[in-house]
C-alpha cells in the first residue's frame, strides 16, 4: 500500500497482545501455546483509484521466546481510475520472531525476525509473483503509561521479469498510550526506500513501489479481556488514505 508521512505526536501505550492496526511489530511475543488472531478490512482511496483487501494475521507462541506469524490476504480488489481491474488473493507472509533480550528497567526488549513473502497472488497488479525475504530488528520499551516499538529491516526484493528493482531499507516507530482501562490510542510512522529502479514505482508491476512515507493514527478498544476492536487511519506521500478496522481475538478464542 502507498502511504504518506505524517508528523507524529505519539500518544499511546498498552497491551502487547493486540498490535492491530499497527504495522510496527512488538518484541513482546506471545507465550508458549498462546495465540492471537487478527481479521481486518482495508479500504484505500488515492488519486489513482481505490483498493479493498481482507488481510488476516495469526500469531502463535512456539516457545516463550519464539513465535510464528502467518499473514494471508484472502481477498484483494484493485480498481484504478484508468486501466484494468484486478481481483483475487494477495501474497502470504510468514515470519519467525525470536526474543533475544527481555525488557529490563533500563533496556528495551529486543527480538530478531525473518519474514518471507510467498507469491500466492495470481495477478501481477496485486503481487510480483516473486519471493521477498526481510530480516529485521524489533525493540520495545515501556515508559510509564507510554509504550514504544521500533523496527529496522532490510528487504531482499524478488525480481520480476523485465523489471528493474532494488532492495529496500524499512524503518518503523509506533507508540501506544492507555487512555482508559479499555481504550488505547495508537500512532506510528513508517518509511521505506524505493523498490523501483531510480526511486520510482514500476508501471508494469505496481507492487514494485517508489519510496513510501506513512503516518497512522488510531485506537484499540477492549470489547472483553480477550476481544478487541481497532481502527487506524493512514495517510501517505502519494495522497492515499487507508482505513483499517480490525477485530482481534486472543486465545482461547
Amino acid at each position: 500500500m502507498r502511504y504518506l508521512i505524517a508528523v507524529l505526536v505519539l500518544v499511546v501505550a498498552g497491551s502487547a497482545a493486540a498490535q492491530q492496526p499497527l504495522e510496527t511489530e512488538t518484541a513482546r511475543l506471545p507465550l508458549r501455546g498462546s495465540s492471537t488472531l487478527n481479521i481486518a478490512y482495508e479500504f484505500q482511496s488515492s488519486p489513482q483509484g481505490t483498493e479493498h483487501a481482507v488481510p488476516v494475521a495469526y500469531e502463535y507462541g512456539l516457545g516463550n521466546r519464539l513465535a510464528l506469524l502467518v499473514e494471508p490476504v484472502f481477498f484483494t480488489s484493485i480498481r484504478p481510475k484508468r486501466g484494468r481491474v484486478a481481483t483475487g488473493p494477495g501474497d502470504l507472509e510468514v515470519t519467525m520472531q525470536w526474543l533475544t533480550n527481555q525488557e529490563t528497567r533500563t533496556m528495551p526488549a529486543v527480538a530478531l525476525a525473518a519474514e518471507v513473502k510467498l507469491p500466492t497472488a495470481t495477478d501481477t497488479l496485486i503481487g510480483t509473483r516473486r519471493v521477498d525475504f526481510s530480516p529485521y530488528l524489533i525493540a520495545s520499551k515501556q515508559f510509564g503509561s507510554i509504550d514504544v516499538h521500533a523496527n529496522v529491516g532490510y528487504s531482499f526484493v524478488g525480481k520480476p521479469k523485465n523489471v528493474l528493482v532494488q532492495n529496500t531499507l524499512n524503518v518503523a516507530l509506533a507508540v501506544t498510550r492507555r487512555w482508559s482501562p479499555r481504550l488505547d490510542l495508537l500512532a506510528e510512522v513508517l518509511s521505506t526506500t524505493a523498490a523501483g529502479a531510480g526511486g520510482l514505482e514500476s508501471v508494469s508491476a505496481p507492487e514494485i513501489a517508489g519510496a513510501e512515507q506513512v503516518g497512522m493514527l488510531g485506537f484499540r478498544y477492549a470489547l472483553s479481556p480477550r476481544r478487541f476492536f481497532s481502527l487506524g487511519a493512514t495517510y501517505d506521500n502519494t495522497n492515499a488514505l487507508l482505513l483499517r478496522p480490525t477485530f482481534t481475538f486472543d486465545s482461547p478464542f
